[in-house]
């Protein structure tokens, strides 16, 4: 079981892309380990918690179905797992292979707390984590590409936890790994919106060269999920996904409108998603490019601390996990950023003494007034429209391409709001309106010099 005879503590650089295949010990699983639990369960292995009987080491077994996989595959994993593994920030895997239960079985340290997908909740986690995670990521992806390698999977399950502030993260999982330049065929069980857009425009069977470029564009990806809650997009394409297109309508400057999923984020850090998530591959930076930002801010409305780091249940003393872990509701987001920009234009107006208050009675009052003076000049209406136990009535008075106008008289006990909340005269008593009823709700359309929208809810 001890694999002494591949002189796998001799662990030089130069023979990292030679790897050898041995003959595997079948060993009884049963006998050799005390089973815990399953951590994970994939298409192709799952991931047991063991301990040794003989050691009583604790370990985590990664097992391989046989039939789903070759020995030149598993052996492939195993050597650059292990070889890797002195890296701080790579999961360090043992000197333990074996064959048990129609199964390929490699030994691996244990992380306490899960993966990143248990840990980021909704809404993200706090910027002083997100770097964290970003610098020790950056470092293992260095030193992988260091050797020429490119690991090809990285999301956030396969980022291991060793402590709940960040402060110990762990890159695992090299069943993809391959030497830059290999032709490979595309990997199907990575998440659509981790993919860079050149591996998206694959198609099927067709095998392409796999460079670190791709690593790149992976990282950015975690890194945007761990401050966000959620994906920048569904799939890097174009033509399917809106949003990922206005975000290259953007990044080439087309227009000058921030899309709305990165609108939180400060102006460096916007540079850095810039080059990032750069269309063509030959364009990115290299991984450590993150470095350069790490001392600056990258959230422009902090995200709440309070929210997002208590990541541990107190009775139980385990790291939660989040039943959905991404979802964001991008629509608070947008409104709270409106409304700050909304408080710093009336600090500046009232800087220079103009008065920017509103009152709401003034607004309503003169609605009202509108509505009751408009009472006085109605006849026998040819129009009654019903909303729920209220009744709207309405004079049509004109045609005009289909579409009618009139004047109307509106219940007292019905509220009216005016778009923008803005302090409006009252509209002429002969006013065109447009009245017309959507889903439970009357909208009023009126056309004058000055527009008017009246909501009657």
């Amino acid at each position: 079981m001890i694999l002494a005879h591949m002189k796998l503590h001799e662990k030089k650089e130069s023979g990292i892309h030679r790897v050898q295949e041995i003959p595997l010990e079948e060993l009884d699983l049963s006998k050799e380990y005390e089973v815990e639990k399953t951590l994970g369960e994939g298409s192709f292995a799952k991931v047991l918690l063991a301990t040794h009987r003989a050691t009583r080491t604790r370990v985590v077994l990664k097992a391989v179905h046989q039939e789903l996989t070759t020995e030149k595959d598993f052996f492939r994993e195993f050597h650059y797992s292990y070889h890797l593994s002195p890296h701080p920030n790579i999961l360090c895997s043992y000197a333990v292979a074996f064959k048990a239960e129609k199964c390929f079985v490699f030994a691996q340290e244990y992380a306490p707390y899960g993966d990143l997908a248990g840990n980021v909740r909704a809404g993200g986690l706090s910027e002083e984590a997100c770097k964290r995670i970003a610098s020790q990521l950056c470092s293992a992806l260095d030193f992988i590409h260091s050797k020429q390698l490119a690991h090809r999977d990285i999301k956030l399950e396969n980022v291991l936890v060793f402590a709940l502030d960040m402060s110990k993260i762990k890159l695992c999982d090299f069943g993809c790994t391959r030497r830059e330049g290999t032709l490979v065929n595309k990997i199907r069980c990575t998440w659509l919106p981790f993919q860079p857009p050149e591996i998206c425009e694959i198609v099927k069977n067709e095998r392409y060269a796999c460079k670190r470029s791709a690593d790149c564009w992976q990282f950015g990806i975690v890194l945007f999920v761990c401050l966000t809650g959620n994906p920048p997009w569904q799939t890097a394409d174009l033509i399917q996904d809106p949003e990922y297109s206005a975000f290259q309508r953007w990044l080439k400057r087309r227009t000058t409108k921030v899309p709305p999923t990165f609108r939180r984020f400060t102006p460096r850090l916007l540079r850095y998603f810039r080059r990032t998530f750069e269309h063509k591959p030959e364009k990115r930076p290299h991984v450590t490019e993150i470095n350069k930002y790490l001392k600056d801010s990258w959230c422009v409305n902090k995200i709440s601390h309070s929210a997002t780091s208590t990541l541990v249940d107190a009775s139980e003393g385990i790291a939660r996990r989040a039943d959905s872990l991404l979802y964001l509701d991008t629509i608070l987001d947008d409104q709270r950023n409106v409304d700050e920009n909304k408080n710093k234009l009336r600090k500046l107006l009232n800087s220079y003494g103009l008065e920017t208050t509103i009152d709401q009675k003034v607004v309503t009052k003169r609605i009202w007034e509108w509505v009751m003076q408009c009472d006085s000049n109605i006849a026998e209406p040819a129009f009654v429209g019903s909303l729920g136990t209220e009744t709207i009535r309405s004079e049509y008075i004109e045609m005009v391409d289909g579409t009618q106008f009139g004047r109307a008289i509106l219940p007292q006990n019905i509220r009216l709001y005016i778009r923008n909340d803005a302090v409006l005269p009252p509209p002429p008593r002969d006013a065109k309106f447009v009245i017309s009823k959507l889903s439970g709700t009357v909208r009023v359309q009126i056309y004058t010099a000055t527009t008017y929208t009246l909501l009657i809810m």
